[in-house]
């Protein structure tokens, strides 16, 4: 009897916790969705964007001039795009050989989606806290590459 509780315990917190990724994961992905959708809006500012839906921890205004630079980077990339064939990516579906180089340094796996149009990743973004943490995969040496938070 007590094995048998101890197990009906142990199955319902492991479906708990598996709910729980899930739910994290969606909504993980709706704030990607909405960071996309509102960069590819001409009538959203760049830095209301920057200020509504990046996590910027180290303000200065070189980093804003860099940040809104590499919005804009990202808003002229989707002019040619239909949005509705941007594939979103979770860093656990890619190949392995797509992200063996890429060091997470302690960053959740499911936090990391790679957006891919016509089977070319144009922007690799971190999410965390319900908001873009980065934007910025960039290399590290070593042959690795790493995302840089703000």
């Amino acid at each position: 009897m007590k094995i048998s509780f101890l197990l009906f315990i142990s199955f319902f917190s492991s479906q708990f916790l598996v709910a729980q990724e899930i739910d994290s994961a969606k909504s993980n992905l709706l704030v990607v969705k909405n960071f996309i959708q509102e960069i590819a809006n001409e009538q959203i500012a760049l830095d209301i964007i920057l200020s509504n839906q990046v996590i910027v921890n180290h303000p200065n205004p070189e980093l804003y001039d860099y940040l809104e630079a590499s919005l804009q980077e990202i808003r002229l990339n989707l002019t040619s795009k239909n949005l509705a064939e941007i594939q979103y990516i979770p860093f656990t579906q890619m190949q392995k050989k797509d992200v063996n180089d890429i060091d997470l340094e302690g960053k959740s796996a499911q936090n990391i989606y790679f957006l891919k149009y016509k089977d070319r990743t144009f922007v690799s973004l971190l999410v965390e806290n319900q908001k873009i943490a980065s934007f910025t995969l960039v290399s590290k040496g070593n042959q690795k590459a790493h995302f840089v938070t703000y």
